[in-house]
């Protein structure tokens, strides 16, 4: 079994998650020794909040909700922004205001300083051509270039023969296909135009081609299937160092263009784009982005990972594509996909600017041809006549001549079909992974108690800025509804829904134990994969419960009862997931709205300690917040920005997003998306704004959701140990390591660690 294997099914056994109905409330930790994969089967689930079958769906759908309507407000905004706009100039004015936020939007392109969004000098291409098909009409050069220093581009130079240079040049990005530029219907769109005279270059995405990222180096076979897989596992940690798929991709395209236009036989004032699918959607992306590309004719533009951006999805992708306007752009779909409708849509998004600008509406055209999703004929004739006709070239005609196609392993620049392991260069892992060590170096620690708590404040102005928290700090006592109880043996539970904010309704446990132990801490605990909802499964809330503690257990928007996802039945992070990527994207959408959902989360956790600090019968105990696995993060960023809790402890919670980020392989789930968030700060620091309070990190995990080695979490921890020791309070960050990281051990290591926040005055 090879070692990816092993730590896959390692990683699935520790993170394998449970909706509500299947009650498991515990850390990924507790579960390692279930069989990879299996699902439990459905039970009784008393303790769940939400028992009726619509409450159940409309708490599953609030968190898109509550993002979808935040949307709608800043696309109405928008809206009337560009109603507003009325000379050409004013509209021009609004595309610079936009191409200058590229970097916000896609991420850095080039190789840019740390910190910097200006991309510093391209990197030289070191091209070199490394075999060549002659064939008698053309000529294909295999061609490896890098776009960024040590990372290879694989790409297909189509030449035509016996025309006069220099020629139009066409790039063709590919869509999801495994083969890349080698995919059949993509190469024949290649010698179509080549036979037309166009010089045509065909660029292997990431992930796809010869440009697999995630394979066994002895078989080849893929560890994460390739295409949208790669895409998305590539995309999500890259979010961390302010990176995205799209940016990686667009950034591959204008390096293409950069050769393509080096080249003597090509017209650098003659360039048009076009492709399929994913391929499509970088089509227009290459097109608004470089403005060397005059023309382009894309098929089914779209892509899930090719239409995510730092600052969100749909609203940024309209401001995007607003940039290719006045530039010729048509929109081919087959009548058949079912696709119609949405990309209509982007070129609606396009028609304004095109009259706003004074030209003809009509360089902006959907064509409704025979067919289904692909970029088979008479998709390839539409492209190839809208080309002709914006590049002078109408004399050739669009009919598609006899075509032979190549085969693969024939069209492969590199002897085994994989760059990565025949040319040793860099992945998109390994770029994000040196950017992180430059973003986010070691901390110095500051002399004396005060110069610690100045660079405190300063950090968690840092954080508040990098998450998008605005905490106000005169705020109306949070609304709840009780919604009964559920007597057991040893502990009562109080059911309730708390309202954290306007459209955000958290269901809620306050569970009472039947022997309380005396002036026990009353502990605020949120969960990665929510309350407990049977009490005869394993759970670190009950089991605290049952020792005498009185546990107040929330569902944090998108957790527990409000997850849209049935996380029982999610896939690993390794295969795309349709449900997993619906919840990604809501994830995503926050940026748009100036948030993350990081934020909202950390929120929901302060809002309900104002919940339990305004309850009478709860008053003078004092509030420990206790967060499992993502719940961890969660809970530490309320603690650092909220200075009443008396403690805060984390369970199996990855303490790092370095950890993250410098992994190949991951297996943490939800992590990612705060963009950039290695500029501003890392989990650390989360820890170092608790102090001098006590923290305790109890079972801290790897990437891969296994234990942390003892000496990692200490390297890790290092700035938060020291700022602990420079406040004289050394003992009260605890790093604690359980045998085996069962529910009762980490009950008992939580247990040890409340009475010991208990004893302090």
């Amino acid at each position: 079994m090879s070692g990816f294997l092993l730590r896959a099914i390692v990683a699935t056994t520790c993170g394998l998650a449970a909706s509500c109905s299947l009650a498991v409330a515990g850390e990924p930790s507790a579960y390692r020794g279930r069989k990879p994969g299996t699902v439990e089967p459905a039970g009784p689930a008393p303790l769940c909040v939400y028992q009726d079958p619509a409450q159940k769906q409309q708490a599953r759908a609030m968190l898109g909700a509550y993002v979808g309507k935040a949307l709608d407000r800043l696309a109405k905004a928008r809206e009337r922004e560009l109603a507003a706009l009325a000379t050409p100039e004013a509209w021009r004015q609004r595309q610079q205001a936009v191409r200058q936020r590229l970097h916000e939007f896609l991420g850095e392109f080039g190789p840019a300083e740390p910190g910097s969004d200006n991309p510093a000098p391209r990197c030289p291409l070191c091209a070199r051509t490394v075999g060549t098909l002659d064939r008698p009409d053309y000529l294909i050069e295999k061609v490896i270039f890098q776009s960024r220093p040590g990372y290879f581009c694989t790409t297909n130079l189509y030449l035509p023969k016996r025309r006069q240079f220099p020629r139009p040049g066409v790039l063709l990005t590919c869509g999801h296909a495994a083969e890349g530029k080698a995919y059949r219907l993509y190469h024949e769109a290649c010698l179509g135009l080549v036979l037309k005279g166009y010089v045509v270059l065909a660029l292997d995405p990431i992930g796809q081609g010869e440009r697999s990222e995630y394979f066994d180096p002895t078989t080849g076979k893929p560890t994460v299937p390739l295409t949208v897989s790669q895409h998305h596992y590539l995309a999500r940690p890259s979010w961390l160092v302010g990176r995205t798929l799209v940016g990686y991709r667009t950034w591959d395209a204008i390096r293409a263009v950069d050769y393509l236009v080096s080249r003597p036989e090509v017209n650098p004032e003659q360039i048009g784009a076009t492709g399929n699918s994913g391929g499509g959607m970088m089509g227009l992306l290459i097109t608004a982005c470089d403005e060397r590309v005059k023309v382009c004719a894309v098929d089914h533009p779209g892509g899930s990972m090719e239409q995510t951006f730092l600052t969100g999805q749909r609203l940024t992708e309209a401001d995007v594509l607003s940039l290719i306007p006045p530039r010729p752009c048509a929109i081919v779909v087959g009548r058949d996909s079912g696709e119609i409708p949405g990309h209509q849509a982007k070129l609606d998004d396009m028609l304004p600017f095109y009259r706003g600008l004074r030209t003809d509406p009509s360089r902006g055209q959907l064509f409704v041809v025979d067919g289904v999703h692909d970029m088979k004929q008479p998709k390839r004739v539409v492209n190839c006549a809208w080309l002709n006709k914006w590049l002078h070239q109408e004399k050739e005609g669009a009919e598609e001549p006899p075509l032979k196609p190549e085969s693969v392993a024939d069209l492969n620049c590199t002897a085994t079909g994989f760059v990565v392991r025949d040319l040793r260069g860099e992945t998109g892992q390994t770029l994000n992974a040196k950017l992180a060590e430059k973003l986010r170096p070691p901390r110095a620690t500051p002399k004396g108690r005060d110069a610690i708590v100045a660079v405190q404040d300063e950090v968690r102005r840092a954080v508040a800025r990098r998450i998008g928290l605005t905490l106000p700090a005169a705020r109306p006592n949070p609304r709840s509804t009780p919604c009964g109880r559920s007597e057991h043996a040893d502990f009562v539970a109080e059911k309730l829904i708390l309202d954290s904010e306007e459209g955000v309704r958290l269901p809620a446990l306050l569970l009472r134990p039947r022997k309380t132990k005396p002036a026990a801490t009353l502990v605020l605990h949120i969960a990665e994969l929510g309350k407990p909802a049977d009490p005869g499964k394993p759970s670190l809330a009950l089991e605290l419960v049952r020792k005498g503690f009185t546990v107040f257990s929330l569902d944090v928007r998108g957790a527990g009862e409000t997850d849209p996802r049935n996380r029982a039945a999610l896939k690993p992070l390794e295969f795309y997931d349709p449900q997993q990527f619906h919840f990604d994207s809501c994830a995503v959408r926050c940026a748009g709205i100036g948030t993350t959902l990081l934020a909202m989360q950390a929120f929901d956790a302060i809002r309900a300690t104002d919940y339990l600090a305004m309850r009478s019968d709860l008053a003078g105990q004092q509030i420990v917040l206790l967060g499992e696995g993502l719940g961890g993060v969660w809970t530490l960023a309320a603690a650092a920005f909220d200075p009443r809790p008396a403690g805060v402890i984390a369970v199996g919670t990855v303490p790092s997003y370095k950890l993250i980020v410098g992994a190949q392989y991951y297996a943490s789930r939800d992590y990612f998306w705060v963009p950039g968030a290695l500029k501003g700060f890392d989990l650390p620091d989360l820890v170092a704004l608790a102090a001098p309070r006590p923290a305790v990190l109890v079972d801290p995990a790897d990437a891969m959701l296994a234990p942390l080695r003892p000496e990692a979490c200490q390297a890790t921890c290092a700035w938060p140990l020291a700022i602990y020791r420079g406040l004289g309070v050394p003992d009260s960050l605890r790093l604690v390591h359980t045998a085996q990281g069962s529910v009762a051990q980490v009950a008992e290591a939580v247990a040890g660690a409340l009475d010991a926040m208990c004893r302090k005055p």
